[in-house]
């Protein structure tokens, strides 16, 4: 017997379809971020995306110099 129980399927926790469409589409086109789900009582209430924005390297300033 396996001790290890699956994690549910989709199914069995039983969100609604709306709600999964707007984890789904706050995911959508994220590079660099997080996506937080906020859950009381059971239900989803919030969903936050935080995008970031990465910059490029840029060069190094030279030590004593100003700009």
């Amino acid at each position: 017997m396996n001790s290890e129980a699956s994690p549910p399927s989709m199914t069995e926790l039983a969100i609604p379809a709306p709600t999964v469409q707007a984890i789904l589409q706050a995911l959508s086109g994220l590079r660099y971020g997080q996506v937080t789900v906020i859950v009381q009582d059971g239900r989803v209430m919030q969903i936050d995306r935080t995008d970031r924005l990465r910059l490029p390297a840029s060069e190094p300033v030279p030590t004593g110099v100003r700009p």
